[in-house]
């Protein structure tokens, strides 16, 4: 297209008019006439006075019209700029999903017992329980909307008008933006910026209206509200159905009005509006008003901060039309202490160590079987809202907490030496525990003393290595940092001993550093940067900034108890008196047993060989160990229930030992009384026989999982396996599960803590995968049963006896009293406590302390008295023993008992040791011919000749003939260690035949009888012929 005519002139030239022609010139020299006027005005004001130029000046007139075109153009440009600002920030502002809004909530986990009831939950940092709106009642969804947002129902995602309003009061009043947010809002910022939640920021509230707009485009209003009420925080946890569980323990849907004002009410400051607090037991008074219960470490009490704001919330309800005045009435009337109902798991941190030990479990099973990592395995369990359940037994889990609480049930520490500044001592002498007052003063201060510092000349810091402070080297984030500790300590508080496990004082890395000696040195910055962290007094530098472990009351204890069939952990503790959660778990962690191992790696050991022994057509080779005097006697052919075990001194490794507890030696005992009566001696005579290796695979068959078999510390000795001095120890965990084999009939189920593992729509995630493996034939398990069972009715275990149970099991105490156990079982439980210190300090009691509070724990539990035991299998027979050889009862045996035995290992010959003697009156020796003065003596004697250190040597016949009236040492053996007098064998003495008495006097006359005449006996052999 042409813009040119054919002339070559511009088309539409105004040229071509005169007129315009005329014009043109004449603006021109208008123009040029201002120009000119405009040079000449500006050479005057140069020349002229100053004073001149400012009267110019000041007769400037404003233009209106400009001025207000400025305005609009400065308007404008601010608008821009505001709408370059949001733009920017939205365009920042990260991409979100409406999807599937929930996958953005973390939500908690929850634990359930093995009767289908909640016991715990289970979160990250958000305790959430997420719920349909339709569970949610309609005053719930009224109260938070007359409260929070009355117009919610219509307004598309923010308020403009409330938010123009913040910003103005935030720029005439000053302060930060508050106070605006809708609850479409409230969600987009629960969802989508937690991050900067409590940021009161132009952009943040921008990013926050931005996506309420894409909520409200995006879900209905329902949604929204649904979304809301699970994401609230309450303080106590996150949606409506925590809440409702923490404080009224009821669910959401069973909330009143009242109650329902309240959850209301408390999300604009959880922490001030929460209707119950925890607060320290020494806060209580007998004047405390509010006080709902007391627990072990905290008390809860109800709180009406949030009084008027729910006052205001059901005026509002009432005002908006969501409820009556006579609805308003009634509610208004209601106290919070009327209402509160606290789920204390739900508010306080106190220790959960089964919940803990599921949790753990969980997680380690999702790796094992699912192949999860770690991370992800921990991120379902506590933010995927999970649904776990376990094999709890309640009953039994509240009881075992409930005597846990009780210091009664528990010994003291004893017997622990002192050093002058009241540390305790070590046995060799060291510091073992030092005094609370040698690290902290009464100030609350902590002062290092002169000689454990020196100010250095550029104005650092050397604290001494190798005094009160401990110094370690540690890596932080990939950088070596160290690590300032003080010592374990000890307090005694109101006469309970407490120890502390030490503190540390936390100096940042950057200003640390050690010298050549193992000193660390704290640079001269670090006093720059904080001048107050040390405070110099005299000679001492003192500081406020440390921090202790938490003091935990010794001396400690855990128990574990298992269901004997199933192999479910029905409850569990691992300290006492302790607070938070995933602690150091005593139930799970190894002490040394002492005797309570026997039974699973000696007595155990020894039928179980001797079964399989005789199945395979042998006999026990008993062997002669050259530490005792037994020897191969007594045992019998196989070692059984009935073999006889002397209780003797031994001497092993060239030292007398073991040593009983109760230090002496009481002779012949059966292997049941042995077991009975726990002595060390017949023990360990007993593994002698079965032989360390097997006992060592046996024990580890029952579950024992901590043995050691290799290195040049290990269990495969007399001491470990006999006495429980193990290299590690043994939990009660796997205690408890090893003694449930004695009444599984020999089989051991592997321990589990939970049944299945579900999604939230209830599709299983996980099952444990259980293992079962036979352990000792059910024969053997039976006989072991019966025996532990005769332990406590009979034996020292007496203490553990439960009214209307059953119950069998065998006590511990560790040679230097640490630790004290008892392991046993009723027909459906089997159950192990442990107590002792941390610290190794010994006990005011030994285990009839442990065996009572068994019992007195099982006894509460209803599961733990009930059910039945297996029968008796058909491979057990019984037979009548003598109690002192071992063999079935004699006519004159006068101590029997009916044993048990595996078919086949039961003695066949009848014996005993008990006999009648003659005894020389003078030598006190089995008595010769030539004694002048003989009586008879009844009494026991032995194959072998006894220590005279046994307590029965005293019904112990002689076993050598009398040294002073002896005629022939070959025919009567007499002592090596005595002189024998060699006499002259007297002559028998032969008695006249009396005949025939012709006495009338004699008692025996017969006056039937003549001299003459001879009897005959009948047997035909009379000297007379027959007739």
């Amino acid at each position: 297209m042409s813009y040119y005519d054919e002339s070559g002139k511009p088309k539409n030239s105004h040229a071509e008019d005169p007129s315009t022609e005329q014009a043109m010139h004449s603006r021109r020299a208008r123009r040029m006439e201002r120009e000119a006027e405009e040079e000449k005005n500006e050479h005057k004001e140069q020349h002229a006075p100053k004073d001149h130029k400012e009267h110019k000046k000041k007769k400037y007139k404003l233009n209106k019209k400009q001025f207000l075109r400025f305005s609009l153009c400065i308007f404008l440009a601010m608008v821009l700029l505001c709408m370059t600002y949001v733009g920017i920030t939205i365009i920042k502002a990260p991409k979100i999903e409406t999807d599937n809004i929930y996958s953005q909530l973390s939500q908690s986990s929850v634990l359930y017992d093995d009767k289908g009831e909640i016991i715990d939950n289970v979160f990250a940092d958000q305790n959430r329980t997420i719920v349909e709106l339709s569970q949610i009642p309609k005053n719930v969804q009224n109260a938070f909307i007359a409260l929070e947002d009355k117009t919610f129902r219509t307004h598309h995602g923010f308020n403009i008008i409330r938010i123009f309003g913040a910003i103005k009061d935030a720029v005439l009043h000053g302060g930060s933006i508050s106070g605006t947010s809708t609850i479409t809002q409230q969600l987009a910022r629960n969802l989508y910026l937690s991050d900067t939640m409590q940021e009161r920021s132009l952009s943040r509230k921008i990013t926050e209206a931005y996506y309420a707009v894409i909520l409200e485009k995006n879900l209905s209003k329902d949604e929204i509200l649904e979304a809301y009420l699970n994401t609230v925080n309450f303080g106590s946890g996150y949606g409506v159905q925590a809440a409702a569980q923490a404080y009224f323990s009821k669910d959401i849907e069973n909330v009143t009005l009242f109650e329902a004002a309240a959850l209301a009410a408390m999300p604009q400051q959880p922490t001030t509006y929460a209707l119950v607090k925890a607060v320290s037991l020494d806060s209580i008074t007998e004047d405390t008003d509010n006080l709902i219960m007391k627990g072990t470490d905290y008390a809860y009490v109800w709180n009406d901060a949030a009084a008027g704001r729910i006052k205001l919330c059901l005026k509002l309800m009432l005002e908006q039309g969501y409820i009556s005045q006579a609805e308003y009435d009634e509610a208004v009337k209601t106290k919070i202490k009327d209402v509160v109902n606290p789920n204390t798991d739900a508010l306080n941190s106190v220790s959960n160590y089964f919940a803990d030990y599921v949790i753990t479990q969980v997680i380690q099973d999702l790796q094992d079987q699912l192949g999860y990592d770690y991370q992800k395995a921990q991120s379902l369990v506590y933010n995927g809202g999970i649904q776990i359940y376990t094999t709890m037994d309640s009953q039994a889990q509240a009881v075992i907490e409930k005597e846990y609480k009780n210091d009664d049930n528990f010994p003291q520490p004893i017997n622990y030496s002192k050093d002058k500044n009241g540390n305790i001592k070590n046995p060799s002498g060291g510091v073992l525990l030092y005094a609370y007052s040698n690290y902290v003063e009464k100030d609350g201060t902590f002062k290092l003393k002169s000689d454990e510092y020196k100010w250095n000349s550029d104005g650092s810091l050397t604290i001494f290595a190798g005094k009160r402070l401990a110094i370690y080297n540690t890596t932080v984030n990939g950088q070596t940092d160290y690590s300032i500790e003080m010592k374990n300590m000890y307090s005694i508080e109101n006469g309970k001993f407490y120890s502390i496990p030490g503190g540390y004082i936390n100096i940042p890395q950057a200003y640390k550093s050690r010298d050549n000696d193992g000193n660390l040195v704290i640079s001269a910055q670090f006093f720059t940067d904080y001048p107050d962290f040390f405070i110099e007094d005299g000679k001492k530098l003192s500081t406020k900034d440390y921090s202790l472990r938490q003091k935990v009351i010794q001396p400690q204890s855990a128990m574990t108890i298992v269901d004997n069939k199933t192999g479910a952990i029905k409850a569990m503790i691992g300290g006492r008196k302790t607070v938070g959660r995933m602690l150091f778990n005593r139930a799970t962690a190894t002490r040394q047993p002492g005797s309570s191992i026997k039974p699973v790696s000696v007595y155990s050991a020894a039928l179980q060989r001797s079964f399989e022994l005789e199945a395979a057509g042998e006999t026990f080779p008993l062997v002669d160990t050259g530490f005792d005097r037994q020897g191969t006697n007594l045992w019998g052919n196989y070692i059984t229930t009935a073999s006889i075990v002397d209780d003797e001194p031994t001497k092993i490794n060239g030292k007398i030992w073991p040593v009983n507890s109760y230090r002496s030696y009481r002779g012949l005992y059966t292997f049941r009384t042995a077991l009975q009566q726990s002595v060390n001696v017949c023990a360990v005579k007993i593994l002698a026989q079965v032989g360390v290796d097997y006992a060592f695979d046996i024990a580890q068959r029952f579950g024992l999982t901590t043995l050691v078999k290799e290195g040049d510390s290990n269990d495969l000795n007399l001491a470990a396996l006999g006495m429980g001095g193990l290299t590690k120890g043994v939990s009660t965990l796997e205690m408890a599960s090893a003694y449930s084999v004695f009444v599984n009939d020999g089989v051991l189920k592997s321990p589990t803590c939970y049944t299945k593992v579900t999604s939230k729509a209830g599709d299983i995630i996980l099952e444990p995968q259980t293992t079962e493996s036979d352990v000792l034939d059910s024969g053997v398990a039976w006989i072991m049963r019966n025996v532990l069972q005769s332990v406590v009715s009979e034996g020292i275990g007496s203490y553990a006896r439960v009214s209307g149970a059953n119950v069998g099991g065998k006590t511990g105490t560790t040679s230097d009293s640490y630790d004290i156990w008892f392991d046993g079982f009723t027909a459906n439980y089997s159950a192990s406590i442990w107590i002792g210190t941390d610290v190794n300090i010994k006990l005011s009691s030994m285990s009839p302390k442990a065996a009572t509070l068994w019992g007195k724990i099982m006894g509460q539990i209803d599961a733990a008295k009930g059910g039945k035991y297996s029968k008796k299998p058909d491979n057990v027979v019984s037979a009548v023993i003598d109690t002192k050889s071992g063999l079935l009862a004699a006519d004159n045996s006068t101590t029997t008992r009916t044993e048990y035995f595996t078919r086949g290992t039961q003695p066949t010959e009848a014996g005993t040791l008990r006999q009648v003697a003659d005894i020389c009156d003078e030598s006190g020796e089995l008595a010769t011919p030539s004694c002048p003065s003989v009586s008879s003596d009844i009494g026991i004697m032995r194959p072998y000749i006894p220590s005279k250190q046994v307590r029965d040597y005293s019904i112990e016949l002689p076993h050598y003939y009398c040294h002073l009236h002896n005629p022939n040492p070959d025919v009567y053996p007499a002592d090596p260690d005595k002189k024998v007098t060699i006499v002259e064998e007297k002559p028998p003495v032969e008695e006249p035949d009396p005949g025939v008495i012709d006495d009338p006097e004699d008692p025996n006359y017969d006056p039937n009888k003549s001299p003459d005449s001879v009897e005959d006996d009948g047997d035909g052999d009379s000297s007379e012929p027959a007739d």
